[in-house]
């Protein structure tokens, strides 16, 4: 008797792992197509397929998403937000404690401007794992709606020690964009950031700093002022090329490439004290390191006859690797046999 007993509750044990296992093994494809489409944030599965898939059992993915709010994202996709919002709230009480759902609501509130909730649930994601990108977004983007600059700066005290770098650029972006002009908080702050990460000389970090002290109207004035002075230098009418990158510096002064591009006009003019200038701008203040500004300073000295120093600096631009083996190029012609 006893044996039979134990052979029920094996066979009823086996039964149940089985059961289990070929539930998991259906949805498994399933789950794997819907996370490629999470992670590259697209739709490519068809809704009627999405559909068959079974939501309860198993419930999440191997990486504890709910497959409910996996669900959800395809309906905010096709502008159903509340059967959207329904799969975000059910799949609330299946993880709480990954908080993934808390800042998708978040976003989604805020895209349909329920901006107390998005700023409740975006609160909520962030505090309980702030090094986040994603929760980090949703509850910034609803402190700048509420322009609270105060609580922006408590919550940034959180994550300011962390070694990413969009928590720096989306908080200075919250900042400037609360504040509506580049202060001096976000001008010391900047440095802070040009430190930590050490971005002296890096490109897209001055591009960056030109968009916090400018905004998008200065920059594309001074942006169509450059294209009509790179026509005139292409026309070789330097003189008035160099007066329109110098008008376009004078309105967007963290463009390094204005300041170059007017030192080769000048160059061309023989004005060799401003281009120097401009040069050295390029070299030291911008601390630009591609090799370009150091090629023409070089041919700056050869051409006033201080050819030691002219090699020095053609030297560093064939270091830094400056027009392929074109610096080389002029470098030994012009250096091989200098003193």
């Amino acid at each position: 008797m006893i044996n039979k007993l134990n052979s029920v509750i094996i066979l009823t044990l086996l039964l149940g792992v089985t059961y289990v296992n070929y539930k998991s093994f259906i949805s498994s494809p399933y789950q794997a197509a819907l996370l490629e489409d999470w992670n590259k944030q697209s739709y490519r599965l068809p809704l009627d397929l999405i559909e068959q898939v079974d939501l309860d059992f198993p419930n999440i993915t191997p990486t504890t998403i709910p497959l409910k709010l996996l669900k959800g994202r395809y309906y905010k996709n096709m502008d159903s937000i509340d059967k959207a919002l329904d799969y975000y709230h059910q799949s609330l009480k299946i993880n709480p404690y990954l908080k993934i759902v808390e800042s998708q609501l978040s976003l989604l509130y805020f895209d349909i401007e329920e901006y107390d909730s998005a700023y409740h649930y975006g609160k909520d994601a962030f505090l309980f794992y702030p090094d986040n990108n994603i929760h980090r977004h949703a509850y910034f983007q609803s402190l700048v709606n509420k322009r609270d600059s105060t609580e922006l700066d408590k919550s940034f005290e959180l994550i300011r020690n962390k070694q990413n770098e969009s928590h720096w650029i989306e908080y200075l972006l919250s900042k400037r964009s609360i504040s509506k002009k580049y202060t001096n908080q976000v001008d010391s702050l900047l440095g802070l950031y040009f430190e930590k990460f050490n971005l002296e000389g890096d490109t897209k970090a001055l591009q960056f700093k030109s968009y916090l002290a400018n905004g998008d109207s200065k920059i594309s004035t001074a942006v169509d002022i450059s294209n009509q002075a790179n026509e005139l230098y292409n026309e070789q009418r330097y003189n008035e090329a160099s007066n329109l990158y110098e008008l376009a510096f004078s309105i967007d002064q963290y463009d390094y490439t204005y300041y170059q591009n007017a030192a080769l006009a000048h160059l061309n003019l023989k004005n060799y004290t401003k281009a120097e200038e401009y040069l050295d701008k390029v070299i030291y203040d911008f601390k630009i390191e591609d090799g370009k500004a150091m090629f023409y300073k070089g041919m700056l000295y050869l051409a006033i006859d201080q050819d030691t120093k002219g090699c020095d600096y053609l030297n560093k631009a064939v270091q830094a690797g400056f027009s392929g083996e074109g610096s080389l190029v002029v470098y030994n012609r012009f250096c091989t046999n200098s003193p």
